[in-house]
């Protein structure tokens, strides 16, 4: 069966929006129409800030041109590929946005490469110049092309190219956890749907503050924590890491931050320490990468912060599905978002849309493993849609286990299920081996002050009956079988997601 996105989801998201949002916003084909938009409508509100300068619209706009102007004078063509390896500064934002304006390809490069791991990325995405961050100038200059400081800008005011939503926008890095990471190759159409998806919240959206914590390098910061903030006429902090960021929520106090749920739980861990003015301002989290623990939801709506779910891919220019409803429906990623097609085949979520990558950059296998025959992303996530629409992920279909008996069983569903428990702080399902068979184990963290008073014994005999009670509500065959408790945490990938292998 395919679904089409039909007007009750539309009503649902829409309904997010003031009667002023919803006569303002609509979807915008390319980048260019983004900064027209933006000056017309946001002039003289400010922007960009990194906390001592701050540019208005206007202004940013004016800087972008003459960014263009740099840019056109270095011999490109157009459709050439353009990298910006910096952490998130003023710099890094205006570049983007010179580069895909002027016709040219984008690559936003993590500032955690070696020489080495950047030099291959430059070569394996054919990039013609390269701008980089003053603090890692000996990485970038060992690199073997054209390279410029990123505070570099021209002298003369170039016009944005002329775009139509399928010129290539930019090539976005995927997540990398299992292997070197595939470039998305995402048109301005499919770029801009996914900022203007980032539009629909429900507390609020327009003329918020917010500090840019994750890297432009990744999807959900680029589009949700980057565009969606200028379609919307808010004020965007620069953060040069992600410590840093934290520690400015009191300074700069921010209204929206977007962020993985793992960064959530340090909010909410330091407003514990420092007492609640430190977040204070924070009216919304939106949450994507990872499912968010409903007792971290419950705690975060207790200090009066809306947390707000949502489900995306690289390949799908990051949202997909959004949840304005957590409290009421925690176990959902929402609803997809309007313009989407969507079906599932044996419980894998397939999509369709003008959001989709045309493929990945100079992988041709890869690109046809991501499609079906008619065209469709394999998501590679196993989801199901309840009676109102809203979906589910169950987890993903590369991390099944599969038991001697054939049966599949998804470790993200159960570990769901442990993670309500108040006294389990992270914990990971996982095949184990028991007697010389396979079987379902779980390695579990538990939560400090669950357990600040127990001997070891008393800890072992604790988490053995919450896994029984947990067993006691599954089949037989998803039951787990084996346990092992950790003192440490378990490693983490750079989204803060636990990881697998």
């Amino acid at each position: 069966m395919i679904y089409n996105t039909n007007e009750k989801q539309r009503e649902y998201f829409y309904s997010m929006l003031s009667e002023e949002e919803k006569k303002l916003f609509h979807y915008m084909p390319t980048v260019s129409d983004l900064l027209d938009f933006s000056v017309k409508n946001y002039s003289d509100l400010p922007a960009i800030s990194n906390g001592k300068v701050t540019y208005t619209y206007k202004e940013l706009n004016e800087r972008v041109a003459l960014r263009r102007g740099l840019l056109n004078s270095l011999g490109l063509s157009k459709g050439d590929k353009v990298a910006v390896y910096s952490p998130n500064t003023l710099d890094a934002m205006e570049l983007y946005l010179a580069i895909v304006t002027s016709g040219f390809v984008s690559v936003m490069l993590p500032v955690q490469l070696n020489k080495e791991q950047l030099s291959g990325m430059c070569k394996k995405f054919d990039v013609k110049v390269l701008f980089y961050d003053n603090v890692l100038t000996e990485n970038a200059k060992s690199v073997n092309i054209q390279s410029y400081s990123a505070s570099c800008t021209g002298t003369k005011k170039v016009p944005a190219a002329e775009l139509t939503k399928d010129t290539i926008c930019s090539i976005c890095l995927t997540g990398g956890t299992t292997g070197t990471p595939k470039g998305a190759v995402l048109t301005h159409g499919a770029i801009m749907r996914g900022a203007f998806n980032g539009c629909f919240i429900s507390n609020g959206v327009l003329y918020q503050k917010y500090i840019l914590l994750l890297p432009l390098s990744h999807i959900f910061g680029l589009v949700k924590s980057f565009l969606s903030v200028l379609y919307t006429g808010g004020l965007v902090y620069e953060c040069r890491d992600i410590k840093q960021g934290f520690g400015l929520i009191p300074v700069y106090k921010p209204t929206t931050l977007v962020l993985v749920p793992g960064m959530a739980e340090i909010i909410l861990n330091l407003t514990k320490i420092k007492g609640k003015e430190f977040s204070k301002s924070i009216k919304t989290l939106v949450t994507g990468a990872a499912p968010v623990p409903q007792k971290l939801m419950a705690e975060l709506n207790d200090l009066g912060i809306c947390v707000l779910a949502g489900y995306g891919l690289t390949e799908s220019a990051n949202l997909s599905a959004g949840n304005k409803d957590v409290m009421k429906y925690p176990d959902s990623m929402g609803m997809i978002y309007p313009e989407q097609q969507y079906k599932t085949v044996n419980g894998e979520l397939l999509l369709k849309g003008d959001n989709i990558m045309l493929g990945y950059y100079n992988d041709e296998e890869s690109t046809k493993a991501a499609f079906d025959d008619d065209g469709w992303l394999k998501t590679g996530d196993l989801a199901e849609f309840d009676e109102n629409g809203f979906i589910r992920i169950i987890g993903r279909i590369k991390n099944l286990i599969i038991l001697p008996n054939g049966e599949n069983v998804s470790p993200e569903e159960l570990e769901e299920l442990f993670m309500k428990s108040p006294h389990i702080k992270a914990c990971l399902v996982k095949e184990a081996t028991l007697n010389g068979r396979a079987v379902i184990g779980i390695e579990i963290l538990p939560e400090p002050n669950s357990v600040k008073d127990m001997s070891e014994n008393e800890i072992q005999d604790f988490f053995k009956q919450i896994v029984s009670n947990i067993n006691s509500t599954l089949p037989s065959y998803k039951q787990t079988s084996k346990i092992t408790l950790r003192k440490e945490d378990f490693k983490r990938t750079n989204a803060m997601k636990i990881a697998r292998t």
